[in-house]
């Protein structure tokens, strides 16, 4: 079988629960991390300058996608919807335009975790 092609996409700026943005920020790269090597999933590079295996600016993964002409990718893996809200709430058009260039959209969790408060 061959290995699927994907790309990871993380939000900097959200706060998972209660948790500070840097905190949430390592959760979302290791939950996803995790998720492309369970599932040998193989990280395509689009950009030979890119820093990471990982994009955290939707619109500069959209530009680097038009730019390269690409065939369409396997999967994009997010950590859950909600990292990209705002984004496709902001810009409907530019998400159909990038979700459109991968077979499946995959949340790695389906809801964010709360911060759970003991009974006293």
């Amino acid at each position: 079988m061959k290995p699927m092609r994907g790309i990871v996409l993380l939000n900097p700026n959200y706060s998972i629960g209660e948790l500070h943005m840097k905190d949430s920020f390592t959760i979302q790269q290791i939950v996803t991390n995790k998720y492309m090597e369970e599932n040998n999933i193989s990280p395509v590079i689009l950009n030979p300058y890119q820093l990471n295996l990982h994009y955290t600016i939707p619109h500069e993964l959209l530009y680097n996608l038009q730019n390269k002409k690409i065939d369409q990718i396997d999967c994009l893996v997010l950590h859950s919807m909600e990292t990209l809200e705002r984004f496709i709430y902001i810009y409907p058009e530019k998400w159909l335009a990038l979700s459109g260039y991968f077979k499946e959209i995959i949340p790695v969790t389906t809801q964010t975790p709360v911060k759970k408060y003991e009974a006293h």
